[in-house]
């Protein structure tokens, strides 16, 4: 019988959330019972996915499941995170270790789930919010290809079906709209106020910095204001998705697909 391996795999990032977040992630499925979790990045910080593969050939592992821990697919799971392991996309899947081989099935990122609207909503009742006079900004990376922005995309449309009258989204980069011309348009709209909720998974500089720039506020705060022709309504910037533990049953939920209940 094979023995089997999870790996939750995060982009990397030089502030300390997103391994605080993995690492969350990793323990919530080890106390489900799930042997064998491993925590890596693709870039910055450590264990790197080479180091995470060769552990996993050294514990015996046979065959791998990779859970990348992501809003959207892209060329990052099409292509960069398989091409660490020297694989040719997604559907190459014997990754070799020395003279060992570990056979390797990609899981999906959260994409559309309607997991990450309802935790978008939930963010917006923390702060406040209604469904009619608010600014609903939704903020995503962008991406070179179709895959973030429509993830974004999709969630504005929940929001409007949920009855939602005052809904923009916008990218840090990339993409268009921008952040500036998405709050132009609320605020053209008479908005009482602006809620910003970034559809990405930790605090890192875009977040922290280079978002915050773009709605002119400082830099790491969660409030602040935005004046246009005169007029200034008050601003919330929410916290990201996190460890949220609905996401954690969309993990569970891949395992238990992959390798049965």
């Amino acid at each position: 019988m094979n023995k089997n391996g999870i790996l939750i795999l995060g982009y990397g990032s030089r502030k300390p959330e997103l391994e605080n977040i993995v690492s969350t992630q990793a323990a919530r499925l080890r106390a489900r019972g799930w042997d064998n979790v491993y925590e890596g990045y693709f870039r910055v910080n450590s264990p790197t996915q080479a180091e995470v593969l060769r552990q996993v050939a050294a514990d015996g592992v046979e065959d791998l499941l990779v859970l990348p821990y992501l809003i959207a697919e892209g060329r990052l799971t099409y292509e960069l995170m398989p091409a660490q392991w020297g694989l040719n996309g997604q559907y190459d899947n014997e990754a070799k270790v020395g003279d060992r081989t570990v056979r390797v099935h990609w899981g999906r990122a959260f994409g559309g789930s309607p997991a990450l609207t309802d935790i978008v909503c939930d963010r917006i009742a923390a702060v406040g919010g209604d469904r009619k006079c608010t600014g609903i900004l939704l903020l995503g990376h962008g991406s070179k290809v179709a895959d973030n922005r429509e993830v974004i995309m999709l969630n504005a449309a929940r929001l409007v079906r949920r009855g939602y009258q005052h809904v923009a989204y916008a990218f840090n980069e990339f993409c268009q709209p921008g952040i500036p011309v998405a709050v132009d348009r609320l605020m053209a709209e008479g908005v009482d106020r602006i809620i910003a909720v970034p559809i990405f998974i930790a605090v890192g500089i875009h977040l922290g910095e280079e978002i915050p720039e773009q709605l002119g506020i400082s830099h790491y705060t969660a409030e602040g204001s935005v004046t246009r022709n005169g007029r200034t309504v008050p601003l919330s910037y929410v916290k990201p998705l996190g460890d949220d533990p609905r996401l954690t049953e969309l993990l569970n939920a891949q395992i238990v697909g992959y390798y049965g209940a």
